[in-house]
């Protein structure tokens, strides 16, 4: 800045042309004065950075009046042209919508009716909200979640609801009555998930337009979106299974709860989550069954897994046994300790597939099997058809404790 330039009093600095305002504002670097003239024109932000305060104002005067210009000179009308403009702000005054935003809009909506009347089809939507009530999908996902937990549904199947549906919520902050299935097709597609996930996340959306349409959130004459989302073709991945050599080795080398929760996941196929969930009382040494319990199940159903043989030899030292079998975590750590002792990498729900699959071909009995891993005997029997031979499954259900090994301490029942 130059000792004798006169500065004003206060920053910023306005510059004002007719209703066109720009500002200058002050600043120092390296102790030197700077000024910024800053506006917006086209909806854009602009600066300018003078190193003397007359340059800037002259800038900014500048800058103001083409600005000012341009807008007259967008307002030279014809007056048939006025007159339209003025009616049209009028119209629009009420619902205090600008002009340009109110034909942003108007163009949107009639690109997507195509050839469509515009007020044709704001009247058909009109008559259709008549006997429904829209609300937040936020709102119904709660509503859903709880409806479910109030009527009995597995604490898996609603932690699975609560999963997808939070994810879904939170992408649509919007009315349910909003959403198009091009929209949620859209969603689907932006998360990168396999088949089998985006098929599980498009029947939990389906759910819950099904509920919004039951509860009156959406026409209950009609389809939903939702059902318009086509599911995708789900090949499933490659079954892979250990061998009996493989289970073997580890058997040899497991002791305590690593023993136990490979024993009753290779013995007895039972999930992992429901493994976790087990407790001595289900297990009935007498009649030689482990109730796996509605609540405790994946699919809500009791069913009753029978004790085989070479499984009841791992769990004879546990008879009399009290209170739940694991902990949280429990799992992960028997697979990590598999990895670490010949198992590596380690194929997701070996276990469990390794005893449908020698099961199976133990028994040529696919209803009977189904019944104990809690399937269907047709997803069973196509699954593990021809995987192993009888041999394969003798082997299998032939490993048994062969040395003293330790065992968890658990109270009394």
């Amino acid at each position: 800045m130059k000792c004798h330039e006169k500065l004003p009093r206060k920053f910023p600095h306005t510059i004002k042309v007719a209703n066109v305002v720009v500002k200058v504002y002050r600043g120092k670097t390296r102790g030197y004065d700077l000024f910024t003239v800053v506006h917006y024109r086209d909806g854009k932000r602009d600066r300018k950075v003078f190193a003397s305060f007359a340059q800037a104002r002259s800038h900014a005067q500048e800058v103001a009046t083409q600005i000012a210009r341009g807008r007259v000179n967008v307002l030279s009308l014809t007056n048939t042209d006025r007159d339209g403009y003025v009616a049209a702000l009028n119209r629009l005054k009420p619902l205090g919508i600008p002009l340009y935003a109110a034909i942003e809009e108007y163009v949107a909506a009639r690109l997507h009716l195509q050839d469509e009347s515009l007020l044709s089809a704001v009247k058909a939507y009109a008559r259709r909200s008549r006997n429904h009530h829209d609300k937040r999908v936020a709102e119904i996902v709660t509503e859903l979640l709880d409806d479910k937990g109030q009527n009995g549904a597995s604490v898996r199947y609603i932690q699975s609801l609560r999963s997808h549906l939070t994810r879904f919520a939170e992408a649509f902050h919007c009315n349910i009555g909003s959403i198009t299935a091009k929209l949620i097709e859209q969603w689907l597609m932006s998360l990168k998930v396999g088949p089998r996930a985006r098929n599980n996340l498009r029947m939990s959306i389906i759910t819950l337009f099904h509920y919004a349409r039951k509860h009156g959130y959406l026409p209950k004459d009609e389809q939903t979106e939702a059902d318009l989302v086509d599911k995708v073709k789900d090949r499933g991945k490659k079954i892979e299974i250990l061998t009996p050599a493989q289970m073997a080795n580890l058997m040899a080398k497991a002791d305590g709860k690593i023993a136990l929760y490979l024993a009753l996941a290779g013995f007895a196929g039972i999930r992992a989550a429901e493994l976790l969930r087990l407790e001595w009382k289900d297990f009935n040494f007498a009649r030689g069954h482990i109730t796996v319990a509605a609540h405790k199940a994946k699919t809500a159903t009791r069913r009753l897994v029978q004790i085989l043989p070479n499984l009841a030899r791992y769990l004879r030292p546990y008879h009399g046994a009290g209170g739940h079998l694991f902990k949280a975590k429990d799992d992960k750590r028997a697979i990590g300790w598999a990895k670490r002792n010949g198992v590596a990498p380690w194929p997701v729900n070996c276990l469990r597939h390794s005893f449908a699959s020698y099961r199976l071909a133990a028994t040529a009995d696919a209803a009977r099997v189904a019944l104990e891993l809690g399937n269907s005997p047709t997803k069973l029997f196509s699954n593990y058809r021809e995987l192993v031979d009888e041999q394969d499954a003798a082997a299998w259900f032939s490993i048994e404790p062969k040395r003293s090994r330790k065992v968890i301490a658990f109270r009394a029942a």
